[in-house]
């Protein structure tokens, strides 16, 4: 019954194409390939793809490229040119050149240490050279290397050599050039994310924001039509935020733009002007912002939508401790009178009890620039002892007890996230908190958390927790300086009644800060100790000594300081060049190497130069070069101008004779560094920086 079905001719059954067969032997070298490269086996992916090509199989670009971003993410660069060079038949395409640049960059000697990336930028110079410009990708990964460069050491003395590494100034400078050098030869309008990167850059600008270049960028990215992204968005912010001040109400403005375009859904919690703006990013940069111009009320709402949205990180953490030492109660306990039926019966300052004592008016105020709290004196020593825990209202604190109080309980509740066992529900904050802290503890989550004391509570209080935290956490805290600075620099703007309090602590927490000291001028790398902080530490010992009285103390610190940095550690020792004529004597000239210059450090005058010297194309960073960031510790008048006045009215004139010797020896030596850098000789009326 089924013979109508079988045809009666018979069927030619076409035998595959070439070209088809080629494609089934390209599908299955490519398996074989990925699945070489899931067990790890490197070799027997190489070894498949050299043998397809010796069977005349021509290969895609993306199963070579299966290998190469191997070797790229591994900063492998003698694999991947290996590689590249037995494969690769014709000029490498944009990926290829884009992965070629990532192995430079991954190399761990880069990348780990976060050094300069020389050779990477090298070789972008030799592809543009060749007629082959690095996609844009590529400049983005060299750009965003150069802003994560780390710091310069900064030595205890200066050595002129030629080794040494370029650093965060230079590889600032750096980026901003390569970024004009590339719109000028190979990409003229950037993406939106190098637009991003480079707004964001100005947030981080080296010696401080630069908001005004951030919205100059974001004109001209939407002037060229580019649609601006969240990360757009939020590295303007965060660039406005940074500046602090009135442009932190421009930050708002573009989180609440952001807010429209991106449609962020809105929050129970009473925002106001920043209702529905959320990402952890975005709050970030507007804590930042908050804590800049003391703004509690929107730093406590940020925090609250973070804590909701299980969103919350360290950073936003230390931000929010900042805002807390930042902000300023209205409520002064000492300011108040008791008013009974109209008639003043008393000031709360003359009332019995240690709360009332505590408010007397120093006779000396401290001065504007401490931060402290004028009322810091009214809150208890022991928090413990509180009846109610703050209740976090919409309405901020309104003493300093209560500002500190809520520090305390937000700190609280990072200790019993990270110490389960520990939890004590009598202590937890009510909603809006009552999300989990899932913070890690860090020697800066500890100095914001400090801060908050050293601005609203007393020097004694401050101690306490600040020895309660070291011997719970000293492992964690004890090698990091800023904790030392910032402790010492409290004791230097204590009040009169606190002077013997903060001369005790001082000597104690002088003793540690020596032993910093020690081992960063032993060269000891993993310390966190640099030329400006040991000018800060120096400086506020003695001027806790010389608002004690003990100017003599003050005046042997000065002698150590400058035994261990004179004013010649500023200055390598004195060259004498090659003489062609013996007879003439030879001048000593001071010269100074900031970094060991490459070849070409950022662009040249043409793609081609075989000039002696090449020079940039355009930058964006002034000719001179960055700024020099491996000065030693010096002193100058501001750091002693304390213990001058000491010894004048003490008509010690020897001693005074002495001081300015000093600071002039430390100006002079500057001012010869300054020339020796520049090659120009600096006016003697001219301010050295």
């Amino acid at each position: 019954m089924y013979e109508d079905l079988i045809p009666q001719q018979p069927v030619e059954v076409a035998k595959p194409s070439e070209e088809h067969r080629e494609t089934h032997a390209m599908i299955e070298v490519k398996e074989r390939v990925c699945v070489h490269m899931r067990d790890g086996d490197l070799s027997s992916a190489e070894s498949a793809i050299r043998t397809a090509q010796l069977s005349g199989i021509t290969l895609p670009e993306d199963i070579v490229n299966i290998v190469l971003r191997y070797h790229a993410l591994h900063g492998n660069t003698e694999g991947f040119e290996g590689f590249m060079a037995n494969i690769l038949t014709d000029k490498p395409s944009e990926t290829q050149r884009d992965l070629h640049i990532k192995s430079y960059l991954r190399d761990p000697a880069v990348f780990a240490s976060r050094a300069f990336p020389t050779r990477a930028i090298d070789l972008l110079h030799k592809y543009e050279a060749s007629g082959l410009h690095p996609p844009m990708k590529s400049y983005s990964r060299v750009i965003s290397s150069l802003f994560s460069v780390r710091p310069s050491p900064s030595p205890p003395s200066i050595c002129s050599t030629p080794d040494v590494p370029l650093g965060r100034l230079a590889a600032n400078s750096q980026a901003w050039d390569l970024f004009a050098h590339m719109r000028y030869v190979a990409h003229p309008t950037p993406d939106a994310h190098l637009y991003a990167l480079m707004i964001r850059a100005c947030a981080s600008a080296p010696l401080s924001p630069e908001p005004e270049r951030a919205l100059d960028l974001w004109t001209e990215m939407l002037d060229a039509g580019i649609v601006p992204t969240e990360g757009a968005y939020d590295a303007v912010i965060r660039a406005c935020a940074k500046a602090g001040g009135e442009w932190v109400s421009e930050a708002i403005r573009f989180a609440r733009q952001m807010r429209d375009r991106f449609g962020r859904g809105s929050s129970e919690v009473g925002g106001g002007d920043l209702e529905g703006v959320g990402g952890p990013r975005t709050w970030t940069a507007l804590l930042d912002g908050c804590k800049r111009v003391g703004d509690l009320g929107r730093a406590r709402w940020i925090l609250a939508e973070a804590v909701r949205a299980d969103g919350l990180t360290d950073e936003m953490m230390q931000h929010m401790f900042h805002a807390y030492a930042a902000y300023r109660p209205p409520f002064k306990r000492g300011a108040t009178r008791i008013v009974n039926d109209g008639a003043v019966v008393a000031s709360a300052s003359n009332q019995e009890g240690p709360l009332a004592t505590a408010t007397e008016c120093p006779s000396d105020p401290p001065p504007k620039l401490a931060g402290v709290s004028s009322d810091s004196g009214a809150i208890p020593k022991d928090l413990a002892h509180m009846a109610t825990m703050p209740s976090f209202s919409h309405l901020p604190p309104q003493s300093p007890g209560e500002v500190v109080a809520e520090a305390t309980a937000l700190f609280d509740r990072i200790l019993q996230n990270a110490n389960p066992t520990s939890r004590s529900s009598s202590n937890t904050p009510p909603d809006p908190l009552a999300g989990r802290f899932n913070v890690r503890l860090t020697p800066r989550l500890f100095n914001a958390y400090i801060s908050v004391y050293y601005s609203h509570a007393s020097l004694e209080s401050a101690r306490d927790v600040f020895e309660r935290l070291f011997s719970s956490f000293g492992g964690d805290l004890m090698g990091d300086s800023r904790a030392y600075v910032d402790a010492l620099e409290r004791c230097a703007l204590s009040r009169s009644h606190e002077r013997d309090i903060a001369g005790t602590w001082a000597d104690k927490l002088w003793t540690r800060w020596e032993e910093l000291e020690r081992e960063w001028a032993n060269g000891v790398t993993e310390t966190t100790v640099t030329a400006r902080l040991v000018e800060r530490a120096h400086t506020a010992v003695r001027r806790v000594h010389s608002l004690n009285g003990d100017v003599d103390r003050a005046i042997a610190l000065l002698r150590i300081f400058m035994s261990r940095y004179p004013p010649t550690a500023l200055l390598p020792p004195a060259r004498n060049p090659s003489s062609v004529d013996g007879d003439a004597p030879s001048m000593k000239k001071r010269t100074i190497t900031l970094f060991a210059k490459p070849p070409i450090l950022s662009t040249r005058t043409v793609l081609n130069n075989s000039s002696a010297t090449p020079r940039p194309l355009v930058r964006l960073t002034s000719a001179v070069g960055p700024p020099d960031e491996r000065v030693p510790p010096l002193l100058s008048f501001a750091d002693v101008e304390l213990l001058h006045a000491r010894l004048v009215e003490q008509g010690r004139g020897k001693e005074v004779g002495f001081l300015k010797w000093a600071c002039k020896a430390y100006e002079g030596a500057l001012r010869a560094r300054r020339e020796a850098v520049l090659g120009a000789r600096v006016p003697a009326g001219e301010d050295v920086p």
